[in-house]
């Protein structure tokens, strides 16, 4: 492996895990600095990242001879003082990339090592071939912290185990992750050198602050997204932006299909929306369970949503019928719950339309469309996507949308059909809840579980998206393999050191303080056996989202020039 000159010796106390390192003369005063990678030349060649410098002056320590000439202000001979920097690293791998098992020795010396030279020695695939020789392709995201040409590779074969996004507010989480959505929308088939064919990865993105708008923006300007077939954005019924969508817009209108889902979870779906819980609500979810079959056998209605959209009336008499209530022993404690709940349900059309519009979400062809051409739906629940809904409403569209995914993919999996969906959910914490998160439960928290233990086998993966992971149900996180960490809250440190498996002490400290567009990429989908700092300098659609021009808007209000 080519490498620069030396930089430094190892010292006495290395450990298979860490060594400290003494500076050469030439490599002192910055010219090394945190967070790079150097090579030991030791009894093999080891990897290995520097984790913190400490400057030594005998002349200015804690209590020495000069305490009192420091206190006076008066000269100190710094010329003739024992001076020397020591590096403290932390050693990754043997190269080429095998577990380190045995320590370097004193002596041994460390190497500035150009990794841009060295893509493949460490990663294991270079950009010139990025199907690696197993066949698994990968993209290249970002570039490696330190290292402006360095891009990090990811493992595609990774991603139906799962992924995690965490960062707080101005981190750079949306604008990263919209990065990673590039990147997926043109992976490598083969290797450049021998044929450029590219493919898309089929996506549904629950939007909850209109972040990924900007992607369906720039197709509707005519502008090429890699490889995907189409992207499309699925609002509200209610939202202003379908009154104004003209002739080829990519805007289109959200609804539900009833008829998609298992008839007891519609019931399940009836009482969470009108209780918030289904705790306790087991005779309830029995009688419209019940109340349905009795619609079905008794007056041919074969069509859960259509009683819904058009007949909930008939359905409300048929439950206080006398007939019912002798077919099926139903209390009038029971009736009137029931009935309490079928008319708060009766709002989602009501007020809504999300039972009577014509959307293809509604059509059991959409996953099959959406995973068989390489497309993107963009669920829309910003305040422009979703004017004035409340989150119980959004919560019953995300179950809805999990169910059908769910669903659709157990089909594909008796056929024998292999698919692939990624299901990113910004704001995870509001529909996969820990019980500490004060929203309340959520339907869609089951089927997010289901897709969680359940989905790798199928080709479905989750990517979560949460400004406080802790508050995101602990046993759905801990099926991600792979996470990208943002800066994170205080609170929330313990959480993610857990889940990731643990980070090095020299990442785990900068949990509070990454700045903005960097980040910690850790598990599967990282093809090294240790987590990386990489940072994203750029990404081909700008993200207007959240830019503000505070100063020149005031002004503008105070008619300032």
């Amino acid at each position: 492996m080519p490498s620069e000159k030396a930089i430094g010796i190892i010292l006495s106390l290395a450990s298979s895990r860490e060594a400290s390192c003494q500076l050469l003369e030439s490599a002192e005063k910055g010219k090394i600095t945190e967070g790079i990678l150097v090579l030991v030349e030791s009894s093999t060649k080891i990897l290995a990242r520097v984790a913190q410098i400490v400057p030594y002056n005998a002349f200015y320590t804690e209590g020495d001879p000069w305490s009192e000439a420091r206190r006076k202000g008066l000269r100190i001979p710094e010329e003739v003082a024992r001076r020397y920097e020591v590096c403290k690293i932390e050693l990754l791998t043997e190269l080429p990339r095998n577990e380190i098992k045995y320590p370097p020795q004193p002596g041994d010396s460390v190497f500035k090592l150009d990794p841009t030279s060295n893509l493949k020695q460490i990663f294991g695939v270079s950009p010139d071939e990025s199907v690696s020789n197993e066949g698994g392709s990968h993209v290249w995201y970002g570039t490696l912290a330190g290292y402006a040409n360095m891009p990090v590779p990811l493992k595609i074969e990774a991603i139906p185990m799962h992924m995690a996004v965490f960062g707080t507010t101005g981190s750079g989480k949306s604008f990263d992750t919209g990065a990673l959505i590039e990147e997926l929308c043109t992976i490598p088939v083969r290797n450049k050198a021998k044929d450029n064919e590219h493919v898309s990865y089929p996506m549904i993105i629950i939007d909850a602050h209109g972040d990924y708008t900007d992607y369906v923006i720039h197709a509707g300007q005519g502008k090429k997204l890699g490889r995907i077939a189409w992207i499309r954005r699925y609002v509200f019924p209610s939202a202003h932006t379908i009154e104004h969508r003209g002739k080829g817009s990519l805007v289109f209108p959200l609804a539900i299909n009833l008829d998609l889902l298992p008839q007891r979870e519609v019931a399940e779906i009836i009482m969470l929306y009108s209780k918030g819980t289904i705790e306790g609500a087991e005779q309830q979810i029995n009688g419209i369970d019940n109340l349905l079959d009795w619609m079905r056998d008794q007056h041919s209605y074969q069509s859960a949503h259509d009683i819904f959209e058009s007949h909930l009336d008939e359905l409300i008499t048929e439950l206080e019928s006398d007939q019912f209530h002798q077919a099926t022993q139903i209390s009038g404690m029971t009736v009137g719950a029931i009935r309490r709940a079928l008319e708060e349900f009766r709002k989602i059309e009501d007020q809504l339309k999300l039972l009577s519009t014509k959307s293809d979400l509604k059509e059991k062809q959409f996953i099959k469309d959406l995973t068989g051409s390489g497309g993107i739906a963009v669920v829309d629940f910003s305040a422009d996507g979703a004017p004035g809904i409340d989150l119980r409403t959004k919560q019953l569209v995300m179950t809805y949308v999990a169910s059908v995914v769910f669903g659709q993919f157990t089909e594909f999996k008796v056929q024998k059909q292999d698919r692939y969906l990624l299901f990113a959910i910004e704001e995870a914490q509001n529909f996969a809840p820990d019980r500490s998160y004060p929203v309340g439960s959520s339907l869609a928290h089951q089927k997010l579980s289901a897709i969680a233990t359940q989905g790798r086998k199928f080709g479905v993966s989750l990517c979560l998206i949460s400004q406080r992971p802790s508050f995101v149900d602990k046993i759905v996180v801990s099926m991600c393999n792979s996470f990208f960490i943002h800066r994170i809250s205080p609170e929330d440190i313990s959480f993610v050191k857990n889940v990731t498996g643990g980070l090095p002490d020299s990442l785990a400290r900068r949990l509070t303080n990454l700045d903005r567009g960097e980040m910690i990429l850790a598990g599967q989908m990282n093809t090294v056996p240790f987590p990386l700092d990489i940072r994203i300098p750029r990404r081909d659609v700008p993200h207007t989202v959240g830019k503000t021009a505070v100063v020149q808007n005031l002004a503008k209000l105070r008619d300032v020039k």
